[in-house]
């Protein structure tokens, strides 16, 4: 094999390899969901393409005055590692919410996101 050969594909497995390295966690599903009107939930699960660290991960909920709702701490889920889930202390009232999320996955990159639901009843 030539020189030139084995730098081609070393540089084309570098490539193609790569992508995973470089890949973050991203939402793909939310309960409730963004935009959702829906009765109080009993806790906020977010799902992501990637299992996160819990330890760096977590998600707050505001009500609509931006004042912040009690919840208990955010953990993973031990059936999924890819969903994280934050139980309400308290059920919530009708009205408008918030929810800031932030993610870490083992590729030590932090994403974060937000998204609203309303309570109907």
């Amino acid at each position: 094999m030539s020189k030139t050969s084995t730098i081609v594909i070393a540089l084309t497995a570098a490539i193609f390899s790569s992508g995973a390295a470089l890949a973050h966690p991203q939402l793909k599903t939310s309960e409730p969901a963004a935009g959702a009107a829906t009765s109080s939930p009993k806790q906020i699960r977010i799902t992501f393409n990637e299992a996160v660290i819990p330890k760096f991960s977590g998600i707050e909920i505001k009500d609509q005055a931006g004042r912040p709702i009690a919840t208990r701490k955010s953990q993973t889920d031990p059936a999924d590692k890819k969903r994280l889930v934050v139980p309400l202390k308290e059920e919530l009232v009708p009205g408008e919410y918030k929810v800031d999320w932030h993610a870490v996955s083992d590729d030590t990159h932090r994403v974060k996101g937000t998204y609203s639901f309303s309570v109907t009843r």
